[in-house]
């Protein structure tokens, strides 16, 4: 079902939008189309893709904005500002439709209408999840800091604005995906790269927009994660010698959970990821503050990364970590763990490389034992920690593994702000209980 609409934008110019793929009876999430430069609410491309989301029971916006198809407005009238305020203005008209949700409304925006996207995304809290197909962004990158919804961007890697691209994700806050297409150009003008650019958004807005997939939204939040975590660790309660460690920053919100539910303490070991050249959320390996490293050979072999991109990632890790030794622990190191039971907690795992890391690392401390506590892991890496520690305690490990964030409704970013509350609140709540 396919229904034409107009509305009115801030300067009184009649905007033409098609809303398609609404239903009777039931209340639906909704993705808006935000078309590129000359283009339209009839781009073949963005039809293609709407389509596969309609299939999906996710119903689509397609908008012409000012000065095109067949809304009003002149050439002068074409700026990324403008688009931004129509954006706002279909927003506005959205929510006066009934049978759409307005808590499950997502934007996927291509080349300009991407940037313009992006740019409303800032400010706009009805804006849930986002897509971005080859935005460019050039001078919008400071706006990414700022966005805290997920965010998905497909790239093709023939594109020019490649670049632009990879530093709008580095840039982005929130959660957030990068698919690279290759091959893809600007327009995507292959059929099988369009058909990879459609199977990524559809997928996307289906995690973000619809909770009718059970199975695709185990967790309220990272406390939620914990909280079950800590009833699966009930024995540890009170019982002297156990210390609970999370690898920080996600993974400390979920510590504190275990942490206060077991009356035990709680402190941080810290691990950073080695990213991927572009791609720094794919770990290659991880570096551990007492030095260990791990290395993902395999995945370093097959994509050729050079011996030189993995020492300067080395070395700039290093760097970090010694800011939240700092930080976290006013320059201390970790406390004596002989003879301790470890309780090593995150918010989940992918590769678990961070977790293998912490792992050897913990092993030459003379523990006495290790159970890694993760609310959700692929099968493959569950088995992988399984086998390293002495004991896996996995809430979830889907086959059809996507990212953490994807089994979590609320996967906000953690900031360093956060974490060193969190570690305080616990001394804080420690200290009364002694006094």
């Amino acid at each position: 079902m396919k229904k034409k609409v107009t509305f009115e934008n801030n300067r009184g110019f009649r905007l033409v939008a098609n809303i398609a793929g609404l239903k009777k009876g039931i209340i639906q999430p909704v993705v808006i189309f935000a078309h590129g430069l000359n283009s339209s609410k009839d781009s073949p491309r963005n039809l293609f893709i709407a389509e596969g989301l309609m299939e999906k029971g996710i119903c689509c916006f397609l908008l012409d904005f000012t000065g095109h198809g067949e809304s009003e407005g002149g050439t002068s009238d074409v700026t990324v500002e403008q688009f931004v305020q129509d954006l706002g203005a279909s927003l506005n008209y959205i929510n006066q439709i009934k049978s759409i949700d307005p808590f499950r409304i997502g934007i996927c925006g291509s080349s300009i209408g991407g940037t313009a996207a992006l740019v409303r995304a800032t400010t706009d809290s009805r804006i849930k999840a986002l897509a971005l197909r080859s935005a460019p962004v050039e001078g919008y990158h400071p706006y990414a800091s700022q966005v805290r919804i997920p965010a998905l961007i497909v790239q093709g890697d023939a594109d020019p604005i490649l670049k632009e691209s990879l530093i709008l994700y580095e840039h982005l806050a929130g959660e957030k995906k990068l698919v690279l297409i290759k091959g893809a150009d600007h327009l995507y003008s292959k059929e099988e790269h369009l058909k990879e650019a459609r199977e990524a958004i559809s997928k996307w807005f289906v995690e973000k927009l619809c909770p009718e997939y059970p199975e695709l939204r185990i967790f309220k939040d990272r406390r939620d994660g914990g909280v079950q975590l800590a009833s699966r660790l009930k024995d540890y309660k009170d019982r002297e010698g156990v210390l609970v460690l999370a690898l920080p920053r996600g993974g400390v919100v979920t510590g504190y959970q275990v942490a206060s539910y077991l009356n035990r303490p709680l402190d941080v070991i810290i691990i950073r990821k080695l990213g991927f050249p572009g791609q720094p959320e794919l770990a290659i390996g991880a570096i551990s503050e007492m030095g260990t490293i791990f290395l993902n050979k395999s995945l370093i072999s097959v994509y050729g990364v050079p011996e030189e991109y993995i020492e300067g990632e080395i070395s700039s890790q290093k760097v970090v970590i010694e800011r939240r030794v700092i930080l976290y622990r006013k320059g201390q190191g970790l406390p004596d763990l002989k003879g301790k039971i470890i309780l090593l907690v995150d918010d989940g795992a992918a590769t678990g490389a961070t977790m293998k890391v912490a792992i050897s690392t913990l092993k030459v401390e003379g523990i006495e034992k290790l159970i890694v506590a993760l609310p959700v892991a692929p099968p493959e890496t569950a088995e992988e920690l399984r086998r390293m520690a002495d004991e896996l305690i996995c809430l979830e490990t889907p086959d059809d593994f996507m990212a953490v964030g994807s089994y979590y409704q609320d996967f906000a970013q953690v900031t360093d702000e956060d974490v060193v509350e969190i570690l305080e609140r616990l001394k804080l709540k420690k200290n009364a209980k002694v006094n």
